[in-house]
């Protein structure tokens, strides 16, 4: 990809009426932001490589009730994509995702 056609995006996207976030909802009246919601279990799975953070991360999530969250903490490069895509298969929500030199921290609600 070049940087410039980065750029282009950038400043097109300026303008929020251009490209509404299709995941925003609308706040209420006197509604205040939510705290981060505390994970019910933690998924370690540095230094693990595919299929191992998929299969941890399936296997974790089983356990869990509906609603609640898990956090997959990885560092396979093939895990972002991996896991996103096992997440949408599946049904499940990614409520947050965060990449810090190359460890990726997924909070993933379990949505059925």
């Amino acid at each position: 990809m070049r940087w410039g056609s980065i750029r282009c995006i950038r400043e097109r996207a300026a303008d929020p009426s251009r490209y509404p976030d299709p995941h925003a909802r609308p706040a209420t009246e006197g509604e205040e932001m939510e705290e981060e919601e505390k994970p019910a279990a933690v998924v370690d799975c540095i230094g693990l490589y595919c299929p191992m953070p998929i299969t941890m991360t399936k296997e974790a999530i089983e356990k869990l009730d509906v609603g609640e969250v898990l956090l997959v903490e990885a560092d396979d490069p093939a895990a972002e994509e991996d896991i996103r895509r096992w997440a949408n298969r599946v049904g499940h929500e990614i409520v947050k995702f965060e990449k810090d030199d190359g460890a990726m921290r997924f909070s993933i609600r379990k949505m059925k």
